[in-house]
């Protein structure tokens, strides 16, 4: 019986490797030339949260509600708070409506749906020296 096992096991072995080279032709394909990978550039939202920082501010009239990404149904996906004490208007923008298109793109090609229920915006306050979103009817 122990042969018989053994003798199985080398001729499943045979089978499967050849000592002239490979057993299959898609192995025998010439190999895909190896690239070195390309330098990785942070994403849009990263870059936006980088550009943000720690939302420093001294009053509330320096902090914003950023609308960030967009809804399959409309409007942005969420928001986040940022002060123009510290950043640029128009460099923000630029990047909330580059990620915007992005998922806009993103959506559409994947067939996304949402339940299109509106979002209020936020607003944003300046608390321990950090713009921070709170919600709008909170404030009256």
């Amino acid at each position: 019986m122990r042969k018989l096992v053994l003798l199985s096991l080398l001729a499943c072995a045979a089978c499967t490797t050849r000592a002239d080279g490979p057993a299959t032709p898609q192995a025998s394909q010439p190999a895909a030339p190896v690239s070195a990978p390309a330098p990785s550039q942070p994403d849009t939202l990263t870059q936006i949260k980088d550009l943000i920082g720690k939302a420093e501010c001294t009053s509330d009239n320096q902090c914003q509600a950023l609308p960030i990404g967009a809804r399959p149904c409309g409007g942005p996906a969420s928001y986040l708070a940022w002060s123009t004490a510290k950043t640029s208007s128009s460099e923000i923008q630029a990047l909330a409506d580059r990620f915007r298109g992005e998922q806009q793109e993103r959506n559409a090609r994947s067939g996304m749906v949402s339940d299109c229920r509106a979002i209020a915006p936020p607003a944003a306050v300046c608390r321990a020296g950090s713009c921070q979103l709170t919600d709008a009817l909170s404030l009256r």
